[in-house]
């Protein structure tokens, strides 16, 4: 019969024993100083200090200085020595520097010094080549700029590089072999780490199938912004290994983004000025000496006044984005009737409907609920779609904008993503236009992104629009998106969720 393994160990073995042991072991094989190891193990047995004393050096007064033998294999390496006092219960230290003596007696036969002298076996030979291939691994590891931390399946900290304690001020071989909770703990007493990342690591211990990234902002030991990611690890037969934390400075990056912006956000202002000089000025010619003028004057103002308004829809635009980027858009949600939008956004552009031969047709229900969204910002939203519309539809055709009330994900349109808030009312328009190529369909919500086409060459825009509308769409809680046909046309929706206990919309 196998012995219970708690008969193993002395009485005064301890379970905690058994996890400081464990974690010794991981000292062992990171570590080359054995100060390290000695510094761990001292302070889990609540002593001053320990030491390693050589077979050669004089032995220490028996009542001060309590000595365990170091051997392996019937070599012995030295003393383990530890500091006693007089109220010290001297054979329970013994029994418990006996059981932890084999993991330092481990970390000495695998140091240099011992394992290059004479008459090394072929397991001391195993041992330089382990020693050497880790040496090289760990060498790789410390030249990145990321710090990588690796948990395995028992939630322990198995791995951290140097590049964590620079991060956080943590002494990597301080946690080596700890519990992500208490490593978690100790986060959370340092004053200058977030406790997001405390909770991130309590979160994903023991989650073995999510990969997951995202942002810290670190006070102490210096400011620094961290972007994050964390995924499961497999060794190559496909075991599971852990999980691995990897942590990335990205303060400079960050900083850089922030001076563009706000050179952007600041040249854009400078501009948007003399614009709304230029284009007042011109109307205001227009509309009071028109029968003063001759035909060649009205032409060079209108071209003017029409290459003024491009100008500044472009900077609004580039303002638009600046703000969704820094978060510094201002949104005031409140009860809204989706007619009056649709109208309030067809009557902006009803000399484009009219100079280009369109016929708009409007499908909206009177019970329709009210919407609950930032009402400018939906009429933007809207807007934003209709000019489309009326650009990419070459040929005076039709323009379709609907509504309808969706009560769960179940009575969504067939291409709508699933994961959206319901009940809300999902608007579309609808064109007779170029349609789009599905090769283009991945890339035409991001920024700056125009098809380039025969068909399409000819059409101004500046790529804002529709990465704008998404944006714009997503921060108040709503889902973009399309369907089309080449030569067909397309059909743009989104979704805004219905404001809660509000009356039916006035038709």
């Amino acid at each position: 019969m196998d012995p219970n393994p708690a008969e193993l160990f002395p009485e005064t073995v301890t379970d905690s024993d058994l996890r400081a042991f464990h974690r010794l072991v991981l000292l062992a094989a990171h570590a080359d100083a054995i100060e390290i190891l000695l510094a761990a193990l001292a302070d889990h047995l609540g002593v001053p200090s320990l030491s390693i004393a050589s077979p050669d050096d004089p032995p220490p007064e028996p009542d001060t200085v309590l000595r365990i033998p170091l051997h392996y294999r019937e070599r012995w390496l030295g003393d383990l020595c530890a500091p006693i006092s007089d109220n010290q219960p001297r054979d329970d230290l013994a029994d418990r520097l006996q059981f932890f003596s084999s993991a330092v007696a481990l970390h000495l036969v695998m140091s240099t010094r011992l394992a290059d002298q004479p008459g090394s076996t072929a397991v001391d030979d195993a041992t330089r080549e382990l020693r050497e291939e880790r040496d090289r691994l760990e060498a790789i590891l410390e030249a990145t700029n990321d710090a990588i931390l690796l948990v395995d399946t028992h939630d322990l900290l198995v791995m951290a590089t140097p590049q964590f304690e620079s991060f956080t001020g943590i002494s990597r071989y301080e946690i080596l072999g700890l519990s992500v909770e208490q490593l978690a703990q100790r986060i959370d007493d340092h004053a200058g780490l977030p406790r997001a990342l405390a909770n991130v690591l309590r979160a994903l211990s023991g989650n073995f199938t999510e990969s997951l990234g995202g942002e810290f902002e670190l006070v102490e030991p210096q400011p620094r912004v961290l972007v994050w990611y964390s995924l499961p690890v497999y060794v190559r037969s496909g075991v599971l290994l852990g999980r691995i934390f990897a942590f990335r400075d990205a303060t400079r990056e960050r900083e850089l983004d922030r001076m563009k912006t706000d050179f952007i956000s600041l040249v854009s202002h400078e501009l948007r000025t003399p614009l709304t000089s230029v284009k007042g000025f011109s109307d205001l010619i227009l509309e009071s000496n028109l029968d003063r003028l001759d035909p060649d004057s009205r032409e060079y103002l209108s071209i003017i006044s029409f290459n003024a308004d491009r100008l500044i829809t472009l900077i609004n635009d580039i303002l638009d984005i600046t703000r969704i980027d820094t978060d510094r858009i201002e949104l005031k949600p409140e009860p809204c009737p989706a007619a009056d939008i649709v109208d309030q956004a067809a009557r902006a552009l009803n000399s484009q409907l009219v100079q280009r031969g369109h016929r708009l047709s409007v499908d909206i229900p009177p019970d329709l609920p009210l919407v609950w969204a930032d009402r400018a910002r939906l009429v933007q939203i809207v807007t934003n779609l209709l000019s489309n519309a009326i650009k990419y539809t070459l040929k005076p055709g039709e323009i379709v904008v609907s509504a309808r009330a969706v009560e769960t994900p179940d009575d969504l349109p067939e291409r709508a993503p699933r994961a959206q808030i319901c009940p809300c009312v999902v608007i579309s328009v609808r064109d007779t236009g170029i349609g789009i190529a599905p090769s283009h369909s991945h890339r035409l919500f991001q920024r700056f992104y125009r098809i380039e086409t025969e068909s399409s060459r000819g059409i101004g825009g500046t790529g804002l629009g529709l990465a704008i509308v998404k944006s714009l769409v997503e921060l108040q809680g709503g889902r973009v998106w399309f369907e089309s046909e080449p030569n067909l046309g397309s059909t743009f929706s989104f979704s805004i969720p219905i404001a809660r206990n509000a009356p039916l919309a006035p038709y």
